[in-house]
């Protein structure tokens, strides 16, 4: 057996088990040491990457923890979301904080693989709730979901029955106060053409040409004196005065020569005068006669724009939003007890405003007519001239019978030219009584400035008691409130790096007349269906600003105004036009006083009232036919019905819709419908809004903010080689870096409301 030797093989087996020169040992230590720093560097990177998602978490918690302390005031009145309460900087660090020791402590005694320490933390405020857009886009977050809902089903729909009739009401109005406008124009110019027709017939009357002439039949029978009548009777006898001189042999055996020497003094006398005023009265009756030309020119060119007014009642009245509110909010209409054919009996008011237009041939007739009496003039001074020439002509011989006849032939025409014109247009004036009487035209003018009056009458007295709200007595306690308002207006329009607009004002209480303010009442009607049919087709901004007005701020109660109404008291209502009390109508008007915003606001009321009532008023006098008569008598009623429904206010709070329609309204109704149409984008409208949270909050918005970014620094110890960490970060492996043994990372988190 050879169990004791080796053999090659076994030999060289045995020198590679037992060798001892430590080759394969060193091998082994690098191959470990190897693997050992790999799977070293993958723990801690993988450490890292869990600190990194830790650490986010960890800051963004204390983000959120910060915006969770809200100003409770703000948000439990005003429903908008500001920082508040705990110091956000000690918030946001006593999370980060409590986060890195929840991670260490977390089940005591276990192996924990990142244990996290806060090295610093900051915040920074951001987006404040005094920006416009901020406070807006609250606003709008708050409303989006209440406004449209509740606005469509309680007002639009209620005023969907009437749309219809308030279109051809509204377009009704607005036509026929334009063509009333032109056609008081153009009558003051045709009744001023009469004028100068009468001026320039007393320039003719008051010339004294009548005395020269004369024409009176007590004069002709008297005879005598010095005139062209007698010019002419005593022409034989100077002429057979002459022939007789003529015949004497020597001067000294002429017998006439005073007497034919003071005849030819008297016709030349005669002559002169006659032609000096019939010069004066012509330039003075051509200059009338130029004016009433241009008057009544004028008149013509009102008349066809009164022509192109009417010619829009051919067409439909615009909608305007009446028809959109009528369709959108239909379901409304059960119970209307609007007239059928309401709409087109309105419709046939607004088409017959034709019945205030004059014919082109009218004018031409009468164009002619002022020739004609020019032309009567001039015969007159024509027939003077010839008279003068006659009479020079027949003392200037021969003297006989031809020159006896063109005397008398003169005189006869001048009598007859001034006798014309004189019964045409000074005694008895036909033509000019005839134009007066057709001018008049009946009794209709006659009604219509009865009803003006009574409509002016009831004006003045709507006017005098809103003025009233103007007249309160000044309390300083009222002017210091609204004058710290004012200060957080200005401050908050600076803030936005907005100038200060000038107040609005509703002016509708500023008309001059009852026509005017019924205009503007109609112009007021058609912006509220506008408004209205907007909402009903589509989502608003505007609306949610409006309706977040109308619930957020106080709104003046009608019921202080009845003291005003019932008896000029203004006690009552002196007390209680504090600031506090007309919030929402600050936020609307921006009026800085205590009585400015009131009275734009119950003037506004005052003109939509009107508005409506005014359409009922077209459809009960409608049967007057002549537009202008129903218009003033539609006014009158208005005007009595609207008195009534402000009283109803100042009673109860609330007053009918329309008599058609068993529906009451109040007046927060129709401050919500105003709010609506005024200019929600306005940074004035804005500035208001947030000024009053302010004054009610003691909270200036500028400085709340709604948004923070934190930044939070945190660090862990690295457990194996940090040298090499270094190393990858320097190659931007890494997204924080390695101080000392430890890791850090730096995270920025925002957020806001």
């Amino acid at each position: 057996m050879n169990s004791g030797k080796c053999g090659p093989e076994a030999y060289r087996c045995n020198r590679l088990l037992f060798a001892a020169d430590g080759a394969v040992t060193t091998f082994s230590v690098i191959v470990l040491s190897s693997l050992l720093l790999f799977f070293s560097l993958l723990i801690d990177y993988a450490r890292i990457a869990a600190f990194h998602k830790l650490s986010e978490d960890a800051a963004r918690t204390g983000v959120r923890s910060v915006l969770s302390a809200y100003d409770s005031f703000l948000y439990e009145r005003y429903g908008l979301f500001g920082r508040g309460g705990t110091d956000g900087q000690e918030l946001f660090s006593g999370v980060l904080e409590e986060n890195a020791k929840g991670n260490a402590a977390s089940e005591d005694g276990a192996f924990q693989l990142v244990r996290m320490r806060l090295e610093a933390a900051g915040l920074h405020d951001s987006e404040y709730l005094g920006k416009h857009e901020i406070f807006t886009r609250q606003v709008q977050e708050e409303m989006k979901y209440k406004a449209p809902v509740g606005f469509t089903l309680d007002l639009a729909s209620k005023f969907a029955p009437i749309a219809g009739v308030m279109k051809e009401a509204a377009a009704s109005v607005g036509l026929l106060e334009s063509m009333r406008k032109l056609y008081e124009q153009r009558e003051a110019h045709i009744a001023r053409v009469l004028v100068l027709q009468q001026q320039a017939a007393s320039a003719v009357s008051g010339s004294g040409i009548d005395a020269v002439i004369p024409v009176r039949a007590a004069e002709l029978a008297a005879g005598g004196g010095n005139n062209a009548l007698a010019v002419a009777a005593e022409y034989g006898r100077y002429a057979a005065q002459m022939l007789q001189d003529q015949s004497a042999a020597a001067e000294g055996d002429k017998l006439y020569s005073a007497e034919t020497q003071a005849y030819e003094q008297k016709a030349r006398d005669v002559g002169m005068e006659l032609r000096r005023l019939s010069s004066e009265m012509q330039r003075l009756h051509d200059r009338l006669m130029l004016e009433a030309v241009k008057d009544l020119e004028a008149a013509r060119l009102l008349n066809e724009q009164m022509q192109g007014l009417a010619r829009q009642a051919d067409h439909a009245a615009s909608a305007r939003g009446f028809d959109r509110v009528k369709e959108g909010g239909a379901q409304g209409a059960a119970g209307s007890r609007v007239p059928a054919d309401a709409e087109n009996e309105l419709a046939e008011v607004r088409q017959e405003a034709d019945k205030l237009l004059l014919q082109d041939s009218w004018f031409s007739s009468y164009k002619q007519e002022l020739d004609e009496q020019g032309k009567a003039a001039s015969a007159i001074h024509m027939e003077t001239g010839a008279f003068q020439s006659n009479s020079l002509a027949a003392i200037a011989g021969p003297f006989g019978e031809t020159a006896n006849n063109n005397l008398a032939e003169g005189v006869s025409s001048l009598r007859l030219a001034y006798g014309g014109y004189e019964e045409k247009y000074i005694r008895p004036a036909l033509v000019l009584a005839a134009r007066r009487q057709s001018l008049e035209s009946g009794n209709v003018k006659a009604k219509l400035k009865e009803q003006e009056q009574q409509a002016g009458a009831l004006w003045d007295q709507a006017r005098s008691l809103l003025h009233g709200l103007t007249a309160l007595p000044q309390t300083e306690e009222h002017d210091e409130l609204f004058e710290q308002v004012r200060q957080r207006y200005e401050a908050n329009l600076l803030f936005n790096r907005h100038t200060e607009a000038a107040a609005a004002s509703a002016g509708y209480m500023q008309a001059g007349n009852a026509y005017a303010a019924a205009d503007q009442a109609a112009s007021l009607s058609g912006s509220l269906f506008t408004g209205m049919a907007g909402v009903l087709e589509r989502t608003l901004d505007s609306l949610y600003e409006s309706e977040y007005a109308a619930g957020r701020f106080s709104a003046f109660a009608p019921q202080h105004l009845k003291g005003l109404l019932t008896g000029g008291d203004l006690t009552e209502l002196a007390h209680a036009a504090a600031f506090n009390n007309q919030e929402a109508e600050y936020v609307l008007y921006g009026f800085h006083n205590p009585t400015g915003n009131l009275a734009a606001a119950y003037g506004q009321l005052f003109a939509a009232r009107l508005a409506v009532r005014t359409m009922e008023g077209l459809i009960d006098n409608r049967a007057l036919g002549h537009p202008l008569l129903i218009l003033s008598a539609a006014l009158v009623y208005g005007l009595e019905k609207t008195m009534e429904d402000m009283l109803a206010f100042s009673e109860r709070g609330t007053a009918p819709l329309s008599r058609f329609l068993a529906t009451e309204l109040s007046y927060e109704d129709y401050l919500r419908l105003f709010l609506l149409i005024s200019d929600a984008s306005s940074a004035g409208r804005t500035a208001r809004m947030i000024a009053v949270i302010e004054q009610n909050s003691g909270t200036v918005l500028s400085a709340v903010p709604t948004g923070v970014s934190g930044e939070a620094r945190l660090s862990m110890e690295l457990w194996f080689i940090p040298g090499l960490m270094r190393v990858l970060g320097r190659f931007g492996l890494l997204d924080g870096r390695v101080v000392g043994n430890r890791y850090e990372t730096t995270h920025t988190i925002g957020w806001s409301y």
